[in-house]
């Protein structure tokens, strides 16, 4: 992969968000887009808990009685986890949940 400066990382990140912003002003695709987004956030999240705690998926899907494939699909932004997952997530890590609308 080829070294970028600073000056063409600038512009390049420049044009994503310009190009991004311009595609937002549509709803149905800003819905698509926010909807992915959250899905990556929270499988973000459960990835840093699980590495902090150092277990693998194998044990967090133990712990919280489902199967390793399922916390696969969660951490690759594959599936939403349902409210109730998410809970068990939370008690086996003794963390809570923090939701913000903005």
């Amino acid at each position: 992969m080829p070294k970028i400066d600073k000056k063409t990382a600038k512009k390049i990140a420049h044009s994503y968000y310009d190009d991004r912003d311009k595609l937002l002003k549509d709803k149905k695709l800003r819905k698509i887009y926010n909807k992915e987004l959250l899905k990556l956030h929270i499988a973000g999240e459960i990835v840093k808990l699980r590495k902090e705690k150092k277990i693998s998926q194998k044990q967090l899907a133990e712990k919280i009685n489902t199967t390793q494939a399922v916390i696969s699909r969660i951490e690759n932004g594959q599936v939403f986890p349902s409210t109730n997952l998410i809970q068990r997530i939370c008690n086996a890590f003794d963390v809570q949940v923090k939701f913000k609308f903005c």
